[in-house]
């Protein structure tokens, strides 16, 4: 007799996934958008770039948080899907008619490692070429727009550095006052009249033409300051500084191709670390030890007492704990993550699982908010977890893997406990 191939049911499980799929993606996608997006672009959208550009920015600077939104959108489906199929009565009908419930679990399983492979791509591939994508696009933006906004009676501040003017006609300026904030000694720096004008586009450096000057340095002492005048003087401020944040290229927007070898070279030098940690440690024990050895008689113990307190004084100084590698911690975190936020699908999925047990009313919506308290906490274990990376000196990659560790295992174990209880 042939086996049933549950087509229907399937068919109709994989329906329900998609379009709680689709709901939940576009709001976990509006909630990034708000949050990270319009933060992005506030930085250019501010001062009058064409709309068509900023498009571009925010087209390029989805896949950043896409990452995020493909898991979590993947735990919602699933949780609103089973807390619909029990509240509906249709598990408990499929279960009295001799089919099991793992019919409907692998219709979502295979979903969400499809949806896994998705986030992969997206973590692997979109985000590292849509980051240099957007970051060109920002510096070329930032570049061509005036670090200084020449508007009349304007107060501008860039970096470390506040410029007050007056009326302004094209370049010229008049009633300039410039000081820096940081630093030490402090400047200040007025003018009735000059100009400003951009020398070096491409590292950002202006040149501030000025007449009758007053140039007044002073330390965090008023008392101790310098007072000069001229009747000329060029100033150059030096922006390329404010550069570095637009356009390098962070280990998290490089592809897993990239960041092996990077977190290879790290690891090699983080084992040459540990050797010699351990070895100044032994070192620091083998003169200990020999200092007991030789300790022959009575007279010797005073000796023998400095000897080991000065161990001991090594010891601490060297510490216990094996020394991190900044780098590789760093690399190995960022490496692993797109492993770990594709494997979320599949894990967040899981831990859905046991509502298939529960009865509830209106299931949709108890699923729906559960899934949010579930991807807040799961949040939270990734943003934990990111933040102790430099605590060991282990592999920081299987911190990574905690989070989906944590919900994979609460999803299998309660599971099987309510499958005890109900059956």
């Amino acid at each position: 007799m042939p086996r049933p191939s549950h087509l229907i049911l399937d068919r109709h499980v994989a329906r329900e996934f998609i379009l709680s799929f689709i709901v939940s993606f576009l709001f976990f996608f509006v909630i990034f958008f708000i949050n990270q997006i319009l933060l992005l672009v506030q930085q250019v959208a501010l001062r009058n770039v064409d709309v068509p550009t900023i498009i571009r920015l925010v087209v390029c600077a989805i896949p950043q948080f896409l990452q995020y939104v493909v898991p979590f959108a993947t735990l919602s489906s699933s949780s609103m899907v089973l807390g619909d199929l029990a509240s509906a009565n249709e598990l408990m009908a499929l279960r009295s008619s001799g089919i099991a419930l793992s019919k409907v679990y692998r219709v979502l399983v295979v979903l969400s490692i499809l949806l896994s492979v998705l986030t992969f791509y997206i973590c692997d591939y979109l985000m590292p070429l849509s980051s240099r994508l957007y970051q060109q696009m920002l510096s070329d933006v930032m570049r061509e727009l005036p670090t200084f906004e020449l508007r009349e009676n304007a107060t501008n501040t860039v970096g470390g550095i506040v410029m007050r003017n007056g009326a302004t006609s094209g370049g010229s300026v008049e009633d300039i006052v410039l000081l820096t904030k940081d630093g030490s000694p402090h400047v200040t720096l007025s003018s009735p009249y000059g100009s400003v004008s951009l020398i070096d586009p491409v590292n950002y450096i202006y040149e501030l033409d000025l007449r009758e000057a007053e140039l007044m340095l002073s330390e965090d002492d008023i008392g101790r300051s310098v007072l000069s005048s001229a009747q000329s003087a060029l100033m150059y401020l030096d922006f390329s500084q404010q550069l570095p944040s637009m356009v390098d290229t962070s280990p998290g927007n490089l592809s897993s191709a990239e960041l092996w070898p990077l977190m290879q070279s790290r690891k090699m030098m983080r084992d040459e670390l540990v050797s010699s940690f351990h070895a100044q440690r032994e070192d620091v024990k083998f003169d200990m030890g020999q200092a007991i050895r030789d300790a022959a008689s009575l007279e010797d113990l005073e000796g023998l007492r400095s000897a080991i307190e000065d161990g001991n004084a090594s010891l601490a100084a060297i510490g216990e704990d094996e020394p991190v590698q900044f780098y590789y911690q760093y690399y190995s975190a960022e490496f692993n993550k797109k492993f770990a936020l594709s494997l979320a699908c599949l894990c967040l999925t899981v831990v859905t699982l046991p509502l298939s047990l529960v009865k509830i009313r209106y299931g949709r919506l108890v699923g729906f908010g559960l899934s949010l308290l579930i991807a807040v906490a799961y949040w939270y274990l990734l943003f934990a977890s990111q933040l102790r990376i430099f605590d060991f000196s282990f592999n920081a990659g299987f911190l990574m893997y905690l989070p989906d560790a944590v919900m994979f295992v609460i999803g299998l174990g309660l599971l099987w406990w309510k499958r005890r209880r109900v059956g």
